[in-house]
């Protein structure tokens, strides 16, 4: 279909105003919605083309920024998924939602030189554009066919409208088919609404990342003698009816992750004991309550000066695949058994978050009457 410059020879009626034809007044065409209607399949593919940008720009670049600050902040090795991921889908919504409400611009449309309109060629406003980014969830949804059903819309109707624009009466059409003035002033308009967007995004974030920092500090939980103590996540909590004999016990609910110390007086052994000895002690008695137990090999570390020595014993237990990472720990006057687990197939995630949290073992230094 030939496309059709709609600047030229316009009507000296605007946009809201009545023609009068004799005694009968009339309201006047929607002067956009026959713009649209001149337009062929090249605005299909401006608009997908600005999709694609917006949506490298929001995955890629916001949603990595997102990420990598969580991840700075974060505790633990890996950063909290769900928190990511809504604070991710909340900017991704404001993005649309502000840029083209206020400006009919986003980043794509603004380089694909396209813009959206109501029926007069203006900016949308915050109702419509909220109209039309709730359904864009549904029709423009990269996990509905990379957003087939709005590719359909455009090519299939009239007017060169997706489901959300029919939904919220807008229009997306050319820039050089607005007005020469208008579109001058809309032009810098758009290009400092989002170089202003762009900014606050990113100041958004350096906020976001403070916020994260101070809610999710670290707990330090304290042996019940108050000597002994670890440092775990925010999203750690105590739980002392996992094991009524141990000291510590915390674990993680929502990624089901567990870990308990126990402490025991060397006055409790033979003054010849040894580190090894009690590390075999553990051992046989983990092993004791497993179900085909396999012992991974012991290495010599050491956990905040302590002399320690490390294994990994893997077992069912109730015909459910437990893995645990043991650590014997010697101090001057205890022998500790730090103990944590997980599900086997989730033990490879969780290696090194149980590590670290098994390496802030030490003594509190807190002196009880």
């Amino acid at each position: 279909m030939e496309e059709h410059d709609l600047t030229k020879n316009q009507p000296t009626v605007v946009p809201g105003e009545y023609a009068t034809h004799g005694s009968y007044r009339r309201p006047e065409p929607d002067k956009m919605a026959v713009l649209s209607g001149t337009y062929g399949v090249s605005i299909f593919f401006r608009r997908w083309a600005a999709w694609m940008i917006d949506f490298i720009l929001i995955v890629f670049g916001y949603g990595g920024l997102v990420y990598f600050a969580a991840k700075k902040v974060a505790v633990a090795e890996s950063p909290n998924i769900v928190m990511v991921v809504g604070i991710f889908l909340i900017g991704s919504f404001c993005y649309y939602l502000l840029l083209e409400g206020l400006t009919g611009y986003t980043l794509g449309k603004f380089l694909l030189r396209i813009q959206v309109v109501n029926g007069e060629g203006r900016s949308p406003g915050i109702v419509k554009s909220l109209i039309r980014t709730l359904i864009q969830l549904v029709d423009m949804n990269p996990l509905l066919f990379w957003g087939l059903p709005a590719g359909i819309c455009v090519l299939a109707t009239p007017k060169k409208q997706r489901l959300g624009d029919m939904a919220a009466n807008t229009y997306v059409v050319k820039v050089r088919d607005l007005r020469a003035v208008g579109r001058k002033k809309t032009g810098i308009f758009a290009g400092a609404i989002i170089l202003m967007t762009i900014i606050s995004a990113i100041l958004a974030v350096s906020l976001i990342s403070s916020l994260i920092t101070q809610i999710t500090k670290p707990e330090v939980f304290v042996s019940k003698d108050d000597q002994f103590g670890v440092t775990a996540p925010w999203s750690w909590s105590r739980d002392d009816t996992m094991n009524e004999e141990a000291d510590i016990s915390i674990k993680n609910e929502f990624t089901e992750r567990y870990l308990i110390v126990l402490s025991e007086p060397k006055s409790d052994f033979d003054s010849s004991m040894t580190l090894q000895e009690y590390k075999q002690i553990v051992q046989d008695h983990i092993e004791s309550g497993l179900k085909i137990p396999q012992s991974g090999s012991a290495s010599d570390i050491v956990v905040n000066g302590y002399p320690a020595i490390e294994f990994t014993l893997k077992g069912e237990v109730e015909d459910v695949p437990i893995m645990y990472n043991v650590t014997t720990i010697e101090t001057p006057s205890h022998y500790h058994q730090v103990l944590a687990w997980t599900y086997a197939s989730r033990y490879g995630r969780a290696e090194k978050e149980l590590s670290k949290i098994r390496d802030s073992f030490r003594e509190m230094n807190i002196k009880t009457e």
